[in-house]
């Protein structure tokens, strides 16, 4: 089992949630808002210098759902013109 760090635009998370459905993923947590700086997403402050904002979505997933989640982020990441979208994969030693 793997825990997920997914850090993205708030504007992908329809995407995420319909990923995470057709891929019965049913337990997460969503920290809703988020700003920071990153490659790829540029800054997000939600102010009138760096509008918009991110959010984190925390999730433990079996290896078969990591490696769709994966590929999924890795794909998108692929095009020239996206919003930000990083995952940050650490292993789980427990769960209680």
């Amino acid at each position: 089992m793997e825990f997920n760090l997914i850090i993205c635009s708030s504007t992908l998370e329809e995407e995420i949630m319909g990923f995470f459905k057709s891929n019965g993923i049913t337990s997460y947590t969503v920290l809703p808002m988020a700003v920071g700086s990153g490659n790829g997403g540029g800054t997000r402050f939600d102010n009138e210098i760096w509008p918009g904002q991110n959010m984190v979505i925390m999730v433990c997933l079996h290896e078969k759902q990591h490696e769709a989640l994966r590929n999924l982020v890795s794909e998108y990441r692929k095009n020239d013109i996206r919003e930000g979208l990083k995952l940050f994969t650490l292993g789980l030693k427990e769960v209680i």
